[in-house]
């Protein structure tokens, strides 16, 4: 049946677009939709597909929104009428961002803070900058100074608005100090202004101290963002290896129950993403094979041409020790974090691991609703 049914919605979609313009398309739809039953939901949907191919866009919602009538949870409606699924429910384009935490101004969905930035008076805009600058100037003597500086620095910016240090804190991420990058990590967590929690995930995969990682993991974890996981599982499967490994060990961190479905896949995932290599081992012998003679004035100028041999065969490789090496350690730590967000250590077995998720995954996924 579903093989049918795939074979159909194909040749609706690949079918030409009807002669005649809109009216023929019109009289087409009314034509199909007499043939759909009323309580048939794949019918209702296929046809919902096919007028927007057509361009009538009146009666594909018309047809989604009867699928969506007889079946509420019917993933291809919903997305087609432009909800957005969060959690259980099914949110439309302006309550999932409004569920975000956002405001629209302008036809612009945007954070309160950056709204609020938008609309200050002139005046504070100057000032907005001034200060600004001066909370530059202090955390670059910091990044260049020593302790002593930084201390003296770390005192002067205590006496400034939180909200004129956070643009420069921001930036201060990527400083070569690694004090300055866990002042500015644990201040930025401080404060929490939601602009900043993008640059703090960033800087919580990629630093090169374990310090500045944990830093920054714990203020962005201070935020309460329902969404924070969604990075780090995007990262688990990069083709980086440390983003990776650091990765899982930020998703054990987090606390959140739902990262155990992805560190399982993890460590069932086989190889450490790197890329396939070739070696040829080969025989070459040159001989010249003829010449090419051009006669000149009052010579014979000889070119030889010369032939190549080969004898051989490539071989398709994998560097083993760096791919071993790195898929230890990666393992380790995934089943490291598994073992803190799941409370039991069931070893590097993805079988057991696979088991053990699918006979608590509803027993914790309500615990945390």
């Amino acid at each position: 049946m579903r093989k049918v049914l795939f074979i159909a919605l194909v040749a609706v979609l690949a079918a030409p677009a009807a002669a005649g313009g809109p009216e023929a398309a019109l009289r087409e739809y009314r034509d199909r939709a007499k043939r759909v039953a009323p309580d048939d939901v794949k019918g209702h949907y296929v046809l919902g597909l096919w007028c927007r191919q057509r361009k009538l866009a009146e009666q594909a919602r018309l047809e989604f929104e009867r699928v969506i009538a007889l079946e509420p949870d019917h993933a291809g409606a919903r997305t087609a009428l432009g909800y957005v699924r969060q959690g259980d429910r099914w949110l439309t384009g302006d309550e999932a961002m409004r569920a975000r935490g956002l405001v629209r101004h302008a036809r612009t969905w945007m954070l309160p803070e950056e709204l609020q930035r938008l609309l200050l008076p002139a005046r504070e805009k100057e000032r907005l900058k001034r200060e600004q600058e001066r909370v530059r100037k202090l955390l670059r003597a910091m990044n260049a100074g020593g302790p002593k500086v930084q201390r003296i620095a770390m005192k002067a910016l205590d006496g400034i608005e939180d909200r004129y240090k956070v643009d420069p804190l921001a930036y201060a991420l990527r400083y070569p100090s690694e004090p300055v990058r866990i002042y500015a990590a644990r201040e930025l967590g401080r404060i929490r202004d939601r602009r900043t929690l993008r640059p703090l995930v960033f800087r919580s995969l990629v630093d090169p101290s374990e310090a500045v990682r944990e830093t920054a993991l714990a203020a962005a974890k201070g935020f309460g963002d329902p969404n924070l996981l969604a990075p780090y599982v995007n990262a688990l499967f990069s083709e980086n290896a440390a983003l990776r490994t650091n990765a899982a060990r930020n998703i054990g961190d987090l606390g959140d129950v739902r990262g155990i479905e992805y560190l399982v896949y993890r460590l069932s995932a086989h190889g450490g993403g790197l890329t396939r290599s070739h070696i040829y081992l080969a025989k070459q012998i040159s001989f010249i094979q003829d010449y090419d003679v051009e006669v000149a004035q009052t010579a014979f100028i000889a070119d030889p041409m010369v032939g190549v041999l080969q004898e051989g065969q490539v071989l398709d490789v994998r560097v083993i020790a760096t791919e071993r090496n790195a898929t230890l350690v990666e393992r380790r730590v995934v089943r490291s974090a598994l073992a803190r967000l799941a409370g039991v250590d069931l070893g590097d077995k993805p079988a057991a691991w696979a088991k053990w998720w699918k006979e608590h995954k509803e027993e914790l996924l309500a615990r945390k609703r």
